[in-house]
């Protein structure tokens, strides 16, 4: 028999599933050059390179404009893409036969469909599966709710209005379709859309993302079910769709129990401590990903599932996960993956929806309806668990967030005739005005920040001799350990004085979508040794110091978090635990052969944003020295420390936690006042500076290891010369951070202040051009106190009263 088909079968088998057939050679890959007489546009190879680079410029110049307005990068792309089709340029002939011709079509969608199903797998190796029996029931109601409303209000609207819908609907299950795709909640799109606004770390958007990830989980198993039955229930197979259910539940087997150990396996004895993947290990887990794919398609699900599944399987973090972000995210996510959302642009035709107004209009009505019923289902249990009304806002702006699987869902419906152009159109649209218009406004109505304020003065000006000191110490690497440690010598814990640390272990989110923010456990991950191998060589070091006082309890604690927001993790936690001072390490450092390390501008950030929204105290720790005196650590690490004094609060609490320090026999403190000659005490702040002097002469009266002097400058000058002068004699130098206004005894200064988050002094303490090697610690007492506006009364130290005292618990 004959395999070959003739040109009238062709045509009749495509017409059965195409509405156009076109007709090119065959064989066009490469071109021999414009010096030949060849166009090598009219060749696949540099065609496609072609729209790859057209498609990228676009979309970066499309979300460099609308990423000012919050619009999430996937609806930027989108709205490339559409600008790039025949709504918009593509409209012109040449340019559409030229760029995006038919012929080229298949090799586009080709390389769109293999990015999108290695996106897939990243986000799947990014997800915290521990998330789903972690999640409250908080989020069991809210995955509940904004799944079942959606697909109740839209499948009960259709059976009320079945005579309204048009016949094409009906035969094309249009709506049902509809109720089941849009009443679930894509993981996906909503971490994409966290990160973008920077809301991974917030407690909302761990709720929403909890909540999400239970959804999706669950309409995997329900797909299948239903497919399943849907197979079987056809006549006599019966048979088939057991067969299908057997060889689903056979493939989810198979990753658990074969390709999930087998990797880590592999990653154990191939890759050191510490260390990347090997090369031969990320290319098996790459090969991994696409049979994973193609057994997907095997046995009737789409090609993305299989990879999705499979890095669900797999270990985040590191080694596995940050192997596969550092080599292959950028690649994807980056190149691919916007031909894969700017194609679902070029698509779809805003020509096209003057025909027929009433089927497109009947479409977006029952798309409204159901991103409606979304947004009440996520509105609802928020309410009912007694939320703040902007957070319940927010959850449900969150839930009916759309992007990449909504495109992708419409895609697959135009590629199997449910939906034609026009009304493929309106779908995109609905995502984009949908998912544009919701980011924005979570934006707008949620910030985080805003809880960040305590109803306590939390400072050390007001804490009592003998009351716990509870410090939370931000620690990035090794290097920050001994300054830290130091300083938990100087502050004094004893039995009547007690010290708690919360020792906090940075570290940016990498190979995972999840942030986490929770206390050390020795290996928590085995797999993850790098990470764990990192904690263990810092958290051992606070513990064994643990070991010296009968005062001090050490409590360490790991945050995996962005950049972006990691302060949020910091200044939650230090809310949490009722801390009245944070100690954070400046962005450089003095390394071992004294030079100065190359700034890191992601941790400046930290501290800038900690200074901005701390809930208490905070101390930048410029450490130049402190480090090489660690050694004789519990034999005085700091033997004498000074504070400079200009007035006003931060050079008090500055004055308050030197004072503490002094407590301690071994150290010994110098308080050195700069004032103006004639100085007026009449002001409120002149009168308080003075009650803190007074303090001090009392303990230097006592025969303390205090000592108070008075520098009388004139001007900035004078002020650089007393402290160049004295600066070396101490171990440890403490000012204040100031509210950055320039004062008679600064003047000048700031015009040279490069840190602005360590103050004019700080800086200049700080300054390798002052040649100073002097550790500074600048000081910045509570700025944010709930029910109080009146700076007054907070420089006066008057407590806060409120209904709900979060001290008292």
């Amino acid at each position: 028999m004959s395999l070959e088909i003739t040109p009238e079968d062709f045509y009749k088998n495509a017409m059965a599933k195409q509405e156009r057939v076109f007709c090119f050679h065959a064989i066009m890959t490469t071109s021999t050059g414009i010096w030949l007489a060849d166009n090598p546009l009219l060749f696949s190879l540099p065609l496609l390179l072609f729209q790859i680079v057209v498609v990228f410029i676009f979309t970066r110049i499309s979300h460099s404009i609308l990423r000012h307005l919050s619009i999430p990068i996937v609806i930027s792309q989108i709205i490339a893409g559409i600008l790039l089709g025949p709504s918009c340029i593509g409209r012109i002939k040449p340019i559409e036969r030229i760029l995006f011709s038919p012929r080229s079509w298949e090799q586009l969608n080709t390389i769109s469909l293999l990015s999108f199903m290695l996106f897939l797998f990243l986000i799947g190796l990014k997800t915290d599966l521990s998330m789903i029996p972690k999640a409250g029931k908080k989020a069991f109601a809210i995955a509940i709710c904004t799944s079942f409303f959606p697909f109740a209000i839209i499948a009960l609207t259709g059976f009320l209005l079945k005579s309204s819908i048009p016949l094409r609907f009906k035969q094309r299950f249009l709506i049902a379709n509809l109720a089941s795709s849009w009443s679930m909640t894509s993981y996906t799109v909503v971490s994409c859309v966290l990160a973008d606004l920077n809301l991974l770390t917030s407690k909302l958007g761990r709720l929403a993302m909890s909540a999400t990830l239970i959804t999706e989980f669950t309409n995997l198993f329900i797909t299948a079910v239903i497919g399943s039955y849907l197979l079987g229930s056809k006549g006599d197979s019966a048979l088939m769709g057991v067969t299908s259910m057997a060889a689903f539940l056979g493939f989810m087997a198979f990753l658990v129990f074969v390709a999930r150990p087998l990797t880590i396996l592999a990653i154990r004895k191939t890759t050191p401590e510490g260390g990347m993947l090997d090369e031969a290990c990320f290319i098996g887990v790459i090969l991994l990903a696409f049979v994973c794919g193609f057994v997907s398609e095997l046995i009737g699900y789409h090609a993305t599932m299989g990879p999705f599944m499979l890095g669900l399987m797999l270990p985040g973090g590191a080694p596995l996960g940050v192997t596969m972000v550092e080599k292959l995210e950028r690649l994807v996510v980056g190149v691919f993956l916007p031909v894969f959302l700017a194609s679902a642009g070029l698509r779809l035709d805003l020509w096209t929806l003057g025909d027929r107004v009433e089927e497109w209009m009947i479409l977006f009505f029952y798309l409204m309806i159901g991103v409606s019923a979304k947004f009440v289902g996520g509105v609802v249990p928020c309410f009912y668990c007694k939320m703040p009304m902007r957070d319940c806002l927010a959850i449900g702006l969150m839930m009916i967030s759309k992007g990449i699987y909504e495109i992708d869902s419409a895609c697959r419906w135009q590629d199997n005739r449910i939906v034609d152009r026009k009304l493929f159109t309106v779908l995109v649209l609905a995502i984009v005005v949908v998912g544009g218009g919701s980011a924005p406004l979570v934006k707008h109505i949620y910030r985080p920040e805003d809880r960040f304020v305590a109803y306590k003065r939390r400072a050390i000006q007001f804490l009592k001799s003998n009351s716990e000191l509870r410090i939370l110490s931000c620690i990035h690497g090794q290097e920050h350990v001994n300054g830290m440690l130091t300083l938990l010598d100087s502050a004094h814990p004893t039995a009547l004085s007690p010290v708690c640390l919360y020792a906090l272990h940075l570290k940016p989110l990498a190979g995972r979508a999840a942030t986490l923010l929770t206390p050390y456990t020795r290996h928590r991950t085995p797999f993850d040794a790098s990470a764990a191998s990192d904690s263990d060589h810092i958290f051992n070091a606070f513990l064994q110091a643990e070991q010296l006082y009968t005062g001090c309890s050490i409590l360490p604690y790991v945050c995996i978090s962005p950049y972006a927001s990691m302060h949020e993790d910091i200044c939650s936690l230090a809310l949490d635990k009722k801390v009245f001072l944070i100690i954070v390490p400046f962005h450089k450092h003095l390394a071992i052969d004294g030079s100065v390390s190359a700034p890191i501008p992601a941790i400046q950030a930290v501290n800038s944003a900690v200074l901005r929204f701390a809930p208490c105290s905070v101390a930048v720790l410029v450490n130049h020295g402190l480090a090489a005196e660690s050694s004789a650590f519990r034999a005085g690490g700091i033997p004498h420390a000074a504070v400079y004094f200009f007035g006003g609060p931060d050079d008090r609490e500055a004055l308050a936690l030197g004072l503490r320090m002094a407590e301690d026999s071994s150290v010994g403190l110098t308080v050195v006042r700069f004032r103006l000659p004639n100085a007026s005490m009449e002001g409120t702040e002149e009168r308080l500076d003075e009650r803190m002097m007074e303090d001090v002469r009392i303990r230097k009266s006592d025969g303390s290891r205090v000592v108070y002097r008075e520098e009388v400058v004139k001007d900035g000058e004078g002020t650089v010369a007393v402290i160049r002068e004295i600066s070396v004699r101490f171990s440890l130098l403490l000012v204040g951070r100031g509210d950055g206004k320039e004062t008679e005894l600064t003047s000048g200064l700031s015009i040279w202040s490069e840190f602005a988050e360590l103050g004019t002094i700080g800086d200049l303490l700080a300054s390798t051009d002052f040649g100073g090697r002097v550790s500074t610690l600048v000081v910045q007492q509570q700025r944010r106190v709930a029910g109080n506006g009146q700076p007054e009364s907070v420089r006066m130290g008057k407590a806060v009263k409120n209904e709900v005292d979060e001290e008292d618990d």
